[in-house]
């Protein structure tokens, strides 16, 4: 263990997160030429690990990027990493970019990509948060025409996100046009977006407007396996609006209930009984994906 506060590795060298350094060139510093992934470790465990590299994969081929190593190669970098960490409950963050060279808009003739990684702490949310639910508000949707693909270029999610702590808010929904009813809802800025309408779970398909999420996918996968109705259609903001239940999906919230969406109370003002549901067989499903 190098120390608890977390440790990165960068093109092979693993070091403290306070002396890692990315080269100044980098072009993920001055284009956001790059993607990245998240991937949750509980109890020195990864979550999803094999959806999750699925995705990154196809990230790279989305923009270009030959991927630099295999799947297996980064798994074992990944448990490498976790084991000199020695932090059981952590966050593994895995980026990938175009390379190193002089800065020009077009790719660089010879760039090599540059692989950077770190794990760091990251505990689950408390129980009383879950059982109350969380705020959130709405926001344009201003983001560029592919969030599906899990780009560096997350300055729109940024400004979102803060807009909702000014708020004292949780988390930011986008609403993507003015249509008649409101708009239609997408996703959040670091989350993916269901919700309870007609006492059926409502989520926007994967129409290239929203990053396809692998706790989104799980959630979906174990509803149907309990037996609970799922949908997948485009939700306008008028529908989220009047919604029984709503509910966030991540990596970091899992399945979470919203209690306030634009000050206007969601349901009971508590987690919803099937935002609870979803919750127990999510988890129960999650230990299938452990490894």
């Amino acid at each position: 263990m190098i120390e608890s506060t977390g440790i990165a590795w960068v093109d092979g060298k693993i070091t403290s997160m306070e002396e890692a350094r990315i080269p100044f060139l980098d072009r993920g510093y001055f284009f956001g030429d790059g993607v990245y992934e998240a991937v949750k470790v509980i109890e020195g465990k990864l979550f999803a690990l094999e959806e999750h590299l699925e995705r990154f994969e196809r990230s790279m081929k989305e923009i270009r990027i030959t991927p630099p190593k295999t799947k297996a190669e980064f798994t074992d970098i990944i448990r490498e990493c976790i084991e000199k960490a020695g932090i059981p409950n952590a966050m593994v963050y895995l980026q990938v970019t175009r390379g190193v060279g002089p800065r020009m808009h077009a790719f660089l003739p010879q760039g090599e990509p540059m692989v950077t990684l770190f794990v760091a702490p990251m505990d689950s949310l408390e129980e009383s948060v879950r059982v109350a639910g969380v705020s959130c508000i709405t926001v344009p949707d201003e983001r560029w025409a592919h969030p599906h693909i899990k780009t560096l270029n997350l300055l729109p999610n940024v400004l979102a996100k803060q807009a909702a702590a000014e708020k004292g808010a949780f988390e930011a929904i986008f609403v993507l046009g003015t249509e008649p009813g409101g708009g239609v809802v997408t996703e959040a800025s670091s989350s993916n977006i269901a919700a309870v309408i007609n006492g059926k779970v409502v989520t926007p398909p994967l129409n290239g407007r929203i990053l396809p999420g692998v706790s989104r996918a799980i959630m979906l996968e174990t509803a149907r396996a309990a037996g609970i109705e799922v949908e997948e259609r485009e939700i306008t903001l008028e529908e989220l609006l009047s919604a029984e239940e709503v509910i966030l999906t991540s990596t970091g919230v899992e399945v979470l209930g919203v209690r306030e969406l634009d000050g206007v109370t969601v349901g009971q003002g508590v987690a919803g009984p099937l935002t609870r549901r979803l919750y127990e067989v999510f988890m129960a499903g999650s230990v299938q994906r452990l490894s």
